[in-house]
């Protein structure tokens, strides 16, 4: 088991209803997205910190997991930044706020995406897609492609500790043509991989008749009170924000 769907076992929301939990987090997605940043933000974030306390995430991995793709999104702030023209690089008016504020945006909405994903074991989160409607075939696919990439990762982690016994990473020219070694090995891997597992699936039954997966443990039923304390929370949040009761503060 790798550490997210070990983490997400073990939380205290790992019983909760899925819907319920999808409905809180996405919900906050949605709200980091189209509300006005201020007060929106700090107040999803408020609440995305006290959920993942109460869930008892192990922080040194949720925090890993939003600051990958927070890595991504820093050389992508550039461009709102300056501009490039005849003049050369010049500072774009108004750039520098408009960045943070994209940043804040995602940041915030990956926070509760992930949390959504350390408290919610992937099994649980395909029999949910079952019940909901979404078609066999489609969470056949996710499952198939969730198992792939696991099993890739640890070849990839395989393939890591062997060059480092042979010393691949004893220098910085060793590291660069090891590293390039592994990925474009695991890259051949990949490809192969997915083409037998393509010609597996294009062999095998109706997929609509195959197992999704199984929950590990039982699962409580949608609690109304539950879902309606989350919906409250959400139309506060939203209310807040449009009503403009919190003014913005004077930089």
């Amino acid at each position: 088991m790798n550490p997210l769907e070990q983490a997400a076992a073990t939380s205290r929301l790992a019983r909760v209803n899925v819907g319920q939990k999808a409905l809180l987090f996405l919900g906050l997605l949605l709200l980091a997205v189209s509300l006005p940043p201020w007060p929106a933000l700090p107040m999803i974030a408020v609440v995305i910190i006290a959920s993942a306390i109460y869930a008892r995430v192990p922080w040194r991995l949720y925090l890993g997991l939003v600051g990958a793709p927070t890595s991504f999104l820093l050389p992508g702030m550039v461009p709102l930044i300056w501009s490039i023209g005849a003049d050369g690089i010049s500072l774009i008016d108004g750039g520098t706020s408009d960045a943070a504020r994209v940043l804040c945006r995602c940041v915030t909405a990956m926070s509760a995406t992930m949390l959504f994903a350390v408290t919610t074991p992937m099994s649980e989160q395909l029999a949910w897609l079952a019940r909901i409607g979404v078609p066999d075939w489609a969470v056949q696919i996710t499952m198939l492609t969730y198992r792939m990439i696991g099993t890739l990762i640890d070849t990839a982690r395989t393939m890591y500790h062997a060059q480092a016994q042979r010393l691949g990473y004893s220098n910085w020219r060793c590291w660069i043509s090891s590293l390039a070694g592994q990925a474009s090995s695991l890259f051949v891997v990949a490809f192969t991989r997915a083409r037998t597992l393509q010609e597996g699936m294009e062999l095998r039954a109706d997929i609509s008749a195959a197992a999704t997966g199984t929950t590990l443990h039982t699962v409580r039923q949608a609690n109304a009170r539950a879902t309606a304390l989350i919906v409250l929370v959400l139309l506060a949040v939203t209310a807040v924000s449009l009503s403009g009761m919190i003014p913005a503060p004077k930089l």
